[in-house]
C-alpha cells in the first residue's frame, strides 16, 4: 500500500504524456490526499466542429490538433481536465454544473455530457464548439 499520494504526481504525468516539452521543465506542484483517496484517470478523444460563425471558427484555432486529447484525472473531491488550449497544456477544473460536468481554465469551458463535450469561451458567448467523443 502506497502510504502517500499526490494529485500533482498524477497530472503532472498527465501533463508529460500529452506535451513532452513540458517534461523538461522543472516545476512541479503538490496536493496532498488522505492515504485512501482512490485516483482515476481516463483519456478520451474527441472530434470538434464549430458552430456558423466566424467567432466559432476562430474558437476552433485554439484547439490546433484536429482529434482534441482529454484528460480526466478525479481523485476524491478533486476533478480535472487537461487540454492542449493554443500549443499548451491547460488543467481545467470541475466546477458546479446543472448538468453534466463542467470544467474551467481561463477563459475556457469544456462541459461534457455523456459522449458529448461543447468548449466555449467565456469572452465570446457566440464562440461555441460541438465535440464528439471517438470512440474504440
Amino acid at each position: 500500500m502506497i502510504s502517500k499520494l499526490t494529485i500533482a504526481a498524477v497530472v503532472l504525468t498527465t501533463v508529460m504524456m500529452i506535451s513532452p516539452a513540458y517534461a523538461e521543465k522543472e516545476t512541479s506542484l503538490s496536493v496532498p490526499l488522505s492515504v485512501s483517496t482512490e485516483i482515476q484517470r481516463q483519456d478520451v478523444s474527441y472530434v470538434c466542429k464549430a458552430k456558423k460563425g466566424a467567432s466559432s471558427a476562430k474558437l476552433r484555432g485554439v484547439l490546433a490538433e484536429k482529434v482534441v486529447k482529454v484528460s480526466y484525472v478525479n481523485a476524491g473531491d478533486i476533478s480535472l481536465a487537461v487540454l492542449q488550449i493554443e500549443g499548451k497544456t491547460q488543467i481545467f477544473s470541475n466546477v458546479v454544473a446543472a448538468d453534466g460536468a463542467k470544467y474551467v481554465a481561463g477563459q475556457y469551458v469544456w462541459w461534457t455530457r455523456s459522449d458529448e463535450a461543447l468548449f466555449s469561451s467565456e469572452t465570446d458567448a457566440s464562440a461555441m464548439l460541438n465535440c464528439h467523443e471517438i470512440k474504440g
